[in-house]
């Protein structure tokens, strides 16, 4: 990775990076973790972990998001209201199911179990605190409530966390199922549950698995972005494709997986998947997750596509390469599906892997 991403802590010694610079100079879990997956990067996956333990939530903070097993989003927090108290810390619902499918995934590839039994109260505690946000359908709920709050910092606590579509001011209505957050959680759950061969968990996560085809749009053959206290959030966008790179064979049934690849042809661009369809992308004021291309999600996607053999799929992901090779631009914005302006950070963490990721598969 780019020595100029470097992030420095003065209680930790070994080597970590900042999301993106010149906007992200932090650590942010989600980022340092999937990149570390997509690149194939053990020693980093690794010190990243080791980050999140120290830093893992030990109570309950109304300002930051904080709760007792929660890894955090963003460290140090940021204060994006200035004057407001609150801070975007631990302002992710996704983080503490990407730490554990990336110590599933750390120990399966070094048979370190001694990881395990290190860390084993900090893995009890993660899976304790994803075991409580679920509700009595076995769905993962996201909900400030459990942080003694009505509000996060962000508006969205998953890695599109700009604005929600078709909610005033672009926030959930609490309590909200994000249904690629449900996926990652019910796949930490699995992954966690093999390792530690803990028939218990195997059981929690067969419940999330039924769950599952309650989150699906047989009508728009996707699933849904959302369910929250208002209803369901539905339309084509990149997170069900994105869901491929945790979901295996067994997770999904044929039917959705054909109605996904079917509906993602709406999302097709000339350097890969847009991340919402061009209907709903009209409908957002703000294009940062609406009328993009993340060069990172289309090595996700890739990778996911090439575990179920999805040769269309993994054909329009991979035209990202042609803007990336000289390049570590965080996004492109939609011009038209023929041109796209580069934007977001100019060194990206995430589009640094994605690029390691398609170069090792050549």
């Amino acid at each position: 990775m780019r020595e100029e991403l470097e992030f420095r802590d003065n209680s930790f010694s070994k080597k970590l990076y900042c999301a993106g610079l010149p906007i992200f100079p932090r650590n942010f879990t989600r980022d340092s973790i999937i990149s570390a997956l997509l690149a194939d990067d053990i020693e980093m996956l690794k010190n990243q972990l080791e980050f999140n333990i120290i830093h893992q939530g030990n109570t309950i903070n109304a300002l930051t998001g904080e709760e007792v097993g929660k890894i955090f989003h963003e460290f140090p927090g940021f204060e994006i209201d200035k004057g407001s108290g609150k801070f975007t810390t631990y302002n992710g619902c996704d983080t503490t199911a990407l730490f554990l499918i990336g110590v599933s995934y750390y120990v399966e590839q070094t048979k370190d179990f001694d990881f395990l039994q290190t860390h084993k109260e900090s893995i009890k505690k993660a899976i304790e605190y994803i075991v409580t946000h679920l509700n009595s359908r076995n769905e993962f709920v996201e909900d400030p409530k459990f942080s003694n709050s009505s509000s996060y910092a962000l508006k969205v606590t998953y890695w599109k966390d700009s604005v929600l579509l078709n909610r005033e001011n672009g926030e959930p209505h609490y309590p909200i199922v994000y249904t690629l957050v449900h996926i990652l959680n019910m796949v930490a759950i699995k992954n966690i549950s093999k390792l530690l061969e803990d028939f218990h968990l195997q059981e929690i996560y067969c419940k999330m698995k039924s769950a599952l085809e309650h989150l699906y749009d047989f009508e728009n053959e996707c699933f849904y972005i959302a369910k929250d206290a208002s209803g369901v959030i539905r339309g084509v966008t990149t997170d069900s494709l994105h869901a491929l790179m945790y979901l295996e064979e067994d997770d999904i049934i044929p039917q959705m997986l054909e109605g996904i690849v079917k509906s993602s042809q709406n999302l097709e661009t000339n350097i890969g998947y847009r991340t919402m369809s061009e209907d709903l992308a009209q409908k957002m004021e703000d294009s940062y997750h609406a009328k993009t291309v993340w060069p990172f999600e289309q090595a996700v996607i890739h990778k996911g596509a090439s575990k179920f053999n999805l040769q269309r799929v993994c054909e329009i992901s991979s035209k990202i390469m042609m803007k990336i090779k000289k390049e570590d631009y965080e996004i492109y914005t939609i011009l038209d599906n023929s041109h796209f302006e580069a934007g977001g950070c100019h060194t990206q963490l995430w589009t640094i892997a994605a690029k390691k990721y398609f170069k090792n598969i050549e």
